[in-house]
């Protein structure tokens, strides 16, 4: 059966793969794009990562952007483990914190941008380094940021303040909208910012999905129907306060949020925008103070409960208190549970909506008719009108800010009122119980009568269609009269009521909103005329119907399309942009987005006025468009079709109703494809391909463009070749162009030189626009320029020409040339060689050129020397040095100036960065007129290199002008800087060292030389066990601090510890000393120096070695020290063996049983149980680490004898296998005190538990079955189930997969000021 086990194990490594597939490891995640930003406000990005193997290790992130078009050069921004990561143009923004990283846990951070600029716009990387020893994973992620413009509106209307007394009535209105062509909602906000109050507290708001929610301070008055929000029109907003109080003084302001929702589903506000705050004022109204509350008695009378419909219905109620005079108090009437009207304990009125109208028109009165009296009459009733009323009241109390407090309410008896319809024959009927009107359109409806005695008046009312029971609001009345009244709601709009037959009335509201929706109502009164001539009414009669309005958005399509055309080069391409719907004022853009970038160019605005905007090139594109019956097309014409006109382009429609632009809508894109020719006429193939279309249309554009490139004639001509010339002179090389392949052509030229054996090196290049750009130079001077002679000649001139300059030059030209549209392409170049060759000029000025070979220690000064061999002793000649630095293996021309001496005897040192900290430690002198010595103090090992000297002389020409006559360089200074070589000597205790056991020993390590005296020193103890690599104990650093080694423990106990004695002796005492601290001890020294820049650097490291053996005492304490080999069952408990062979009765002996893991050394074993000599059994909980936890509640110990130890295990698992021993301590009274006199170990015990599958072969033996019957039944079993494994796992990732957008939640939250709200 053993057979069996290379299958088993080939099985479960199989299916564990198959656990895992999927991908690797490691993956950063960064919240998904593309984002949408308004420029002005915040953004913040999350990033975390996932994967790594400790993941609770602090890992670092990257932050940088890839900007359009081209999106492939990386621009540091930010980072955790760098605060000089960021470049240049980001790195003023990090350090004023407009941009930060916020670490929100080890592997998740956010990265904040307060301001957004418009140069943010790109592509965000966010990347995680690695901090393992091997990659397995994604370390980076990205996410696109588009940042928009801001078109958020908000204006307040009405005057800027309000002066009103307590108890009135307050209406406001505000204007927001947002033009931006994403789709995004739109959230309001009322606030209310008392005098004294430090910041504003919220009325009520509307959120962005149209829900209303009072503010805390306001629930209360809004639940009670004295705070309302409407939307009036699409960007209308009205906040209604009735009964003022006075603690609503203050200033009143509006606020507009927009909102968008990201890719993960989430809501994100994008701007902000606060109206103009409205100042209110409340007056006071004077009345009699508050004397307090006391018993009251509320009752109603009526004087007739059964009416006929037209007479009058009467209400007193009274209120009876045993309070004091003028008590204060509120009075309301109730009919079927809803408020009718309601006094306030100042004297005003309040009417609910649904009997506002017939307050305002005389029918409905209430006041106060004594103290404690007030009366309702409503004439005349209709029969809509009856019902159960009663009277309600209760006690207002006032503090001494005039805020009242509402007391306990009491309530009257009910009384029922019926109301009985006159005979009349009165009939009222709506043409239509279901209208339907488009966005924008006018709304008509029709109410008919019939049987009509008198005459007649009506009234239409509306509620909107967001309220199912609502009350109606009043839109427009007709008087019997003719006299038209328009509501409150509906004063500023189009509406009108009109009786163009005697028993027909119609409504018209023009220009249709969403907000119109709703039921409507037409009720119809009939009047006679008394004898006194007043008119009575006497009947009423309603009718209602609903009326849906369709938005304009739904009402309109709009895709791109265009015809296959085969063109050439400045052929014609026509896209028609169709517009399907109603006729309605439409204003359209036409897009191009052309490869690498991240967003759109306009190309025109037509207006819905019929006025065009151009925001590109005009003279490419010709427009025109048709209107048919139910559609309108736009034709943009491309009259040359070229390069330039490559891309996605896409129309973008919006309606203009009610005085602004409504919500774009995009048609789909059509991409044009442009692929240029390599050689002339090849044929382009342009392909202009449809997306986003409805899937009822599919089209594909291909556009032919043939492009044929002329071929390239230029021919050039250039200086004679070779050119000799002297140094010091001026040098012209030309290059001409003979022949161009068109008169039109234009010039790019670069020059290049090759100077023994190098690359070629550009001096200067010129493009086709003339703008001159240097090269490398020839030299550290600028001594070259270049100038366009007459026709197409290019010269180059090089001033006072040095020996160093001989060589290659090359006269590179490129020809470019003007496609028809006036696009620039450059053909294949031409190029010219001259041979540039210079001689020296005879003259007096010698310069010593030995070569020199110097060495030096690091520290030590250094003088190199430059002497002139003759032309020192011309009194008529001046001297210039320079003195030149160059690293070896570089090239003459890399050399770089360290000391200029100029003719005029100034000193002047360049600022090279990199050799800036030589600029303090050079000295230069010229003890002779012809001897200069550069002195180089405290040498560095970056000082090596080469040296070299040149000498200018200059003379006085015929018109007295100092010139330069000559020039002269040295042989070179070859200059090697050796480090510092370490004579570190040390001393060490005696070796071998023997010591007792339970005893503290000391070993010493002493510096005996050391390099120099400013040396630190770091000490390392290392120790050495028989058969065991080296473990370090103690690290003491050059700076003194001490950090402790896997080893420090030495058993499991802390009993090390280092002291640094004066004279540079370091100790390491161990105490309590046991067998097993026995082996060899290395102490190791680093020297640390600090270099003329005061740097640390360390020599090369010295060490002593001691060897320690720890004897043991003579004792009687003996243990059995057998070794144990130990197997049982996983599940099946284990006992351990400790005796004690020999010992005294009179001691005390204390245990500890060690567990250790195979392969680790004895100073990682873990102590299980201590039993201490005082009999005290304690189980340590130092078991963390090492996984045996889990141990504690298994372990039995117990002490059968005096000298046996028995340790059990119950239910074994594999984690248990490992070597086990015990330690025996012997304590005996000594003085009166229990001292430690001895310790013995015993003989390991090696326990193995095994698996229940290595039973499985033993217990299919003892059955009697074969292997070969077992592995004919098990692998095929197995087989099935890896594919059944694997047919499941793929349907659940397409199952996910598909499910994904609707179930998944969003990752990332975004913190901002503005208080992002996710999704509902």
């Amino acid at each position: 059966m053993g057979c069996l086990q290379p299958y088993i194990t080939s099985i479960l490594f199989f299916l564990s793969g198959l656990i895992q597939w999927g991908g690797a490891r490691v993956l950063v995640e960064v919240q998904s794009g593309p984002l949408h930003r308004v420029i002005g406000y915040s953004i913040s990005i999350s990033c975390n990562v996932s994967g790594f193997s400790n993941p609770s290790a602090q890992q670092d992130f990257r932050f940088s952007v890839y900007k359009p078009p081209k999106n492939t050069q990386e621009i540091q921004i930010i980072s955790t483990d760098d605060t000089n990561y960021a470049v240049a143009v980001y790195g003023d923004r990090v350090r004023r914190g407009v941009i930060t990283l916020e670490r929100l846990s080890v592997t998740s951070v956010l990265f904040h941008v307060k301001s957004l600029e418009d140069g943010d716009e790109g592509e965000y990387e966010c990347h995680t380094p690695n901090s393992e020893a091997v990659y397995d994973g994604t370390y980076n992620a990205k996410t696109t940021l588009k940042v928009i413009g801001d078109t958020l509106t908000a204006s307040s209307t009405g005057p800027a303040s309000f002066s009103l007394s307590e108890g009135d009535d307050l209406t406001l209105q505000c204007l927001a909208s947002s033009n931006t062509f994403q789709h995004t909602h739109l959230s309001i906000t009322w606030y209310h910012h008392g005098d004294r109050e430090a910041s504003p507290h919220p009325i009520i708001s509307l959120d962005r999905d149209l829900k209303v929610s009072p503010g805390q301070r306001f629930e209360g008055r809004y639940q009670a129907g004295f705070i309302v929000l409407d939307k009036l029109e699409e960007a209308t907003y009205r906040l209604k306060m009735a009964r003022i109080e006075l603690s609503d003084a203050g200033r009143i302001s509006c606020q507009a949020q927009e909102w968008i929702q990201d890719p993960d589903r989430s809501w994100y506000p994008i701007a902000q925008k606060d109206t103009q705050p409205t100042t209110l004022e409340v007056k006071a109204i004077v009345v009699a103070p508050d004397q307090g509350s006391s018993s009251m008695v509320v009752s109603m009378t009526v004087h007739k409960t059964h009416l006929q419909e037209g007479e009058g219905l009467s209400l007193q109620c009274i209120v009876n208190t045993q309070g004091p005079v003028g008590q204060l108090f509120s009075v309301a009437w109730v009919k079927d549970n809803q408020e009718l009207a309601h006094i306030g304990p100042t004297g005003v009125l309040s009417v609910g909506p649904e009997y506002g109208g017939r307050e305002r028109g005389g029918e409905l009165r209430a006041v106060r008719t004594k103290e404690k009296t007030h009366l309702l009459t409503l004439r005349p009733v209709r029969t809509q009108d009856q019902g159960v009323y009663h009277c309600r009241a209760w006690p207002e109390e006032r503090d001494g800010n005039g805020v009242f407090t509402q007391g306990s309410t009491q309530d009257s008896t009910t009384e029922t009122i019926t109301i009985t319809a006159t005979e009349s024959g009165l009939a009222v009927a709506m043409d239509t119980q279901q209208v339907s009107v488009d966005e924008g359109d006018a709304l008509q409806l029709t109410c008919r009568v019939s049987v009509v005695k008198g005459q007649l008046s009506i009234t239409w009312q509306h509620r909107s269609a967001s309220m199912a029971t609502g009350p109606f609001s009043d839109v427009i009345s007709l008087s019997r009269v003719g006299v038209m009244e328009l509501g409150a709601e509906f004063g500023k709009r189009n509406v009108r009521t009109m009786r163009p037959m005697a028993d027909i009335f119609t409504l018209e509201l023009g220009e249709v909103t969403p907000s119109d929706a709703g039921a409507y109502q037409c009720t119809v009164s009939e009047w006679t005329t008394e004898a006194n001539g007043n008119g009575k009414k006497t009947h009423s009669q309603s009718q209602d119907c609903s009326v849906e309005v369709h938005h304009v958005e739904s009402l309109l399509s709009v895709y791109l399309s265009s015809r296959g055309v085969q063109v050439t080069v400045g052929g014609e391409v026509e896209l028609v942009c169709r517009v399907q719907g109603p006729s309605l004022p439409v204003t359209v853009t036409w897009s191009l987005q052309r490869e690498g970038q991240s967003a759109p160019d306009n190309i025109l605005t037509l207006s819905y006025t019929g006025d065009i905007t151009w925001s590109g090139d005009q003279s490419n594109y010709h427009l025109r468009a048709t209107t048919g019956k139910k559609e309108v097309r736009y034709y943009l014409r491309i009259i040359k079709a070229s390069h330039k006109e490559a891309g996605r382009y896409q129309c973008v429609i919006s309606v203009f109703l009610q005085g602004r632009h409504r919500k774009p809508q995009n048609s789909n894109a059509l991409g044009v494809l442009v692929q240029t020719p390599s050689r002339s006429g090849q044929q382009v193939n342009l392909g202009l391909e449809l997306g986003s279309q409805p899937p009822s249309r599919f089209l594909h554009l291909s556009v032919f463009l043939s492009l044929p490139l002329p071929e390239s004639v230029l021919t050039l001509s250039s200086s004679s070749s070779p050119l000799d010339k002297s140094v010091n002179t001026d040098i012209q090389m030309e290059c001409s162009v003979a022949k161009a392949t068109s008169n039109s052509s234009r010039f790019g030229v670069s020059w290049l030189a090759q100077k023994n054996g190098e690359g070629n090196k550009t001096v200067l290049s010129s493009d086709r626009d003339a703008v001159i750009t240097l090269g490398l130079g020839l030299g550290t001077e600028q001594r070259i320029s270049m100038r366009r002679r007459e026709g197409w000649s290019f010269e180059l001139t090089i001033r006072q020409a040095r020996s160093w300059d001989n060589g290659m030059y090359y006269c590179v030209v490129e020809e470019w040339l003007q496609d028809p549209h006036g696009q620039w392409y450059k053909l294949p170049p031409s190029s010219a060689a001259m041979e540039l060759r210079l001689k020296e000029t005879v003259g007096d000025l010698s310069v010593d050129k030995t070569k020199q070979e110097t060495e030096v220690r690091e520290g030590e000064g250094v003088e190199l020397t430059c002497t002139l061999t003759s032309g020192a002793t011309d009194p008529a000649s001046l001297y210039a040095l320079t003195w030149f630095y160059l690293k070896r293996g570089s090239s003459n021309s890399s050399r770089v100036p360290l000391v200029i001496l100029g003719r005029d005897g100034l000193l002047k040192y360049p600022g090279y960065k990199w050799l800036q900290d030589q600029k303090g430690r050079l000295i230069f002198s010229r003890p002779t007129h012809g001897t200069f010595l550069l002195g180089l103090q405290r040498a560095l090992q970056g000082d090596s290199g080469v040296y070299q000297c040149q000498v200018d002389q200059y003379k006085l020409n015929q018109e007295g002008i100092w010139e330069q006559t000559a020039s002269d360089q040295s042989g070179t200074a070859d200059l090697t800087v050796k480090p510092i070589e370490s004579v570190l000597t040390l001393s060490s205790s005696p070796s071998p060292l023997d010591q007792s056991v339970n005893t503290d020993i000391q070993m010493e390590c002493s510096i005996v030389k050391p390099t120099a005296n400013s040396s630190l020193f770091a000490v390392i103890w290392l120790a050495q066990k028989k058969g065991e690599g080296n473990q370090t104990i103690l690290h003491s650093y050059h700076d003194a601090v001490v950090t402790v080694g896997q080893g420090a423990g030495l058993g499991g106990e802390q009993r090390i510890s280092m002291r640094r004695h004066e004279g540079q002796r370091f100790e390491l005492t161990i105490r309590r000393a046991r067998s097993w601290d026995s082996g060899m001890y290395y102490c190791v020294v680093e020297e640390w120096l600090q270099d003329p820049l005061g740097r640390w650097y360390k020599l090369l490291p010295s060490s002593a070695a001691m060897e320690l053996r720890v004897l043991q005492t003579v004792t009687d304490l003996s243990v059995n020290q057998t070794d144990l080999e130990m197997e049982v069952k996983e599940g099946e408990g284990a006992e351990l063996t400790c005796a004690m062979t020999s010992g005294d009765p009179a001691s005390l002996y204390s245990l500890t049983w060690f567990y250790m893991r195979r392969g680790s050394s004895s100073s990682l074993r873990v102590p299980l149980v201590i039993l201490g000599h005082d009999g005290v059994l304690k189980y340590p909980e130092d078991q963390d680490n090492q996984g045996l936890q889990d141990q504690k509640g298994r372990l039995i110990f117990s002490r059968p004898t005096h000298g046996t130890f028995l340790l059990g295990l119950q239910r074994a698992l594999q984690g248990d296998s490992g070597v086990y021993q015990c330690q025996v301590d012997q304590y005996k009274l000594i003085h009166s005190n229990w001292e430690l006199s001895a310790t013995n170990e015993s003989g390991t015990t090696n326990l193995t538990v095994r698996q229940p599958i290595e039973y499985v072969s033993e217990l299919l033996s003892e059955r009697g079955f074969v292997t070969e019957s077992v592995l004919g039944i098990f692998i095929p079993l197995v087989c099935i189930l890896a594919i059944l494994v694997v047919v499941l796992s793929i349907k659940l990732k397409r199952q996910g997969s598909a499910g994904y957008k609707k179930q998944a939640k969003s990752l990332w939250l975004e913190i901002d000021p503005l208080n992002p709200r996710p999704e509902d």
